[in-house]
Formats: C-alpha cells, structure tokens, sequence
C-alpha cells in the first residue's frame, strides 16, 4: 500500500468517523431537549401543585378562622367584591382583618403573575381565571389601600383594568353544575 493509498483509506475512515460523531451528537441533542420538555412539564406540575396547595389552605384557614369567615360572608352579602360599598358594612376592626386577607390575596395573585412572566404558568389559565380574578379584586385592593405591589404586578393590573371594557369570555355551559353557585372568591 503506497502513501498515497494510506493517505486516501485515512481520510475515509475520518470522514466515517466524523458522520458517526455527528450521529452521535444528534441523538444526544434529542435526548437532551427530550429531558428538558419532561423537566418543563414537571415543573409546570409542581407549580400548579403549589399553587391549589396555596389557595387551599389560605381558604380553609379563612373558613375556619372565627374572626375572617364572618367577614368575608358579611362583606359577600353586602356585594363584595363588585360591589365597594360592602366595605362600609364593615366595623374598624373588620376592615383592618378584611384588609389583612386582601393583602394575602394580592400576595397570592402577585405570585402567580411571576410564575406566568417566567414561563411555569400557562396561557390558558392565565387568559381564563387569572384576569378575571384580579380585575374583580383590584378595585377592592385599592379601596383598601393595598398597593405597593412588584412594578410589573401594578402594570399588569392597570392594563388588566383598562381592558376591563372588554367583555371576559363567559364560563362553559359545563363549567358551574347546574343549580351551584359559581364560587365568589378571590
């Protein structure tokens, strides 16, 4: 076999073991992207967790609160949220409890803005309870001068209620079982 020869069967095998290389790296690449697909949808999972955990448990704790319970059925029957002039049927001391909850509630509502801006919110959820929610409670939060909040969480709700001329898409039929009420929360 002359040089020349030898020369010829190297550069086969490099170039053999260039195309084998790419393969290589070409499924390594898919199985990495695969990986992170499974590891965004986890995460979105545990967010939703966290996030039914979250309000969960600040409900039942205001069910079971002897002084919040009463004054989120008291404000309820006199028009809360929609309706400010609930407030007014609140004593000092109920107010300043009510407007503890609304903080917790705003809290609740800034945290998952953050979680839609970084990605582990979706758009469905977003679109579909999110604004509805916070145009109904912002006009309490700032009644009760609950303000103050992350800068982008105050832009988004002064958009949000900007757009509050524009009519949310209703509830599916299925959606509220026929004879329930649909939940008045926040």
């Amino acid at each position: 076999m002359t040089l020349a020869e030898l020369g010829a069967l190297g550069e086969f095998v490099g170039a053999i073991a260039v195309v084998l290389t790419l393969g290589y790296l070409a499924i390594q690449i898919r199985q990495n992207t695969q990986a992170m697909q499974e590891g965004r949808r986890l995460a979105l999972a545990q967010t939703y967790q966290m996030r039914a955990d979250a309000l969960q448990e600040m409900l039942v704790r205001a069910a079971e609160s002897e002084h919040i319970a009463p004054i989120i059925s008291k404000a309820t029957d006199a028009g809360y949220p929609e309706d400010l002039r609930s407030l007014a049927a609140l004593t000092p001391v109920e107010r300043g409890r009510f407007r503890l909850w609304q903080i917790a509630q705003q809290t609740h509502w800034d945290n998952l803005f953050f979680q839609y801006q970084q990605g582990f919110l979706d758009e469905e959820y977003y679109r579909d309870s999110f604004r509805l929610r916070v145009r109904r409670l912002a006009p309490v939060w700032e009644a009760l001068g609950v303000t103050g909040n992350r800068r982008s969480f105050d832009e988004e709700i002064r958009r949000l209620l900007g757009d509050a001329a524009t009519p949310a898409r209703p509830p599916a039929p299925d959606a509220v079982p026929t004879g329930a009420a649909a939940p008045r929360s926040g």
